[in-house]
């Protein structure tokens, strides 16, 4: 249970809500909304994860090919897609949602990079 709802956690041994971490401020979060518990119960939604690092190269990649400076948080959806490459035939169609403004995360990027050397 966190803020009144009843959900999904990253929590410790003890049952401690465990800190988040990831580049996107937008998904540095514990838990999940009590909607998307239900589509994971239900089966019609699974999730997945992407590191920082994979996510910065979803970030490059849609910005070089594209000419679009995605979200950080579309950017591990970029990620996911680019990862799992050969999982779809040639005539099906994959789907993103590009959402946020990536110029407000240029900033933040870089500042990233440049401490890591």
């Amino acid at each position: 249970m966190l803020h009144g709802a009843l959900s999904y956690l990253l929590q410790d041994d003890h049952g401690q809500v465990h800190p988040a971490h990831s580049i996107s401020a937008g998904l540095d979060y514990p838990g999940v909304g009590p909607e998307h518990a239900q589509l994971k119960d239900s089966g019609r939604a699974t999730y997945e994860s992407v590191t920082d690092d994979e996510a910065l190269g979803g970030f490059r990649l849609l910005a070089e090919l594209e000419g679009v400076i995605p979200a950080l948080e579309t950017s591990h959806a970029v990620a996911w897609i680019a990862r799992e490459k050969g999982r779809w035939s040639g005539d099906e169609s994959v789907l993103l949602c590009v959402s946020g403004r990536g110029d407000k995360d240029v900033a933040h990027v870089a500042e990233y990079l440049a401490a890591r050397g």
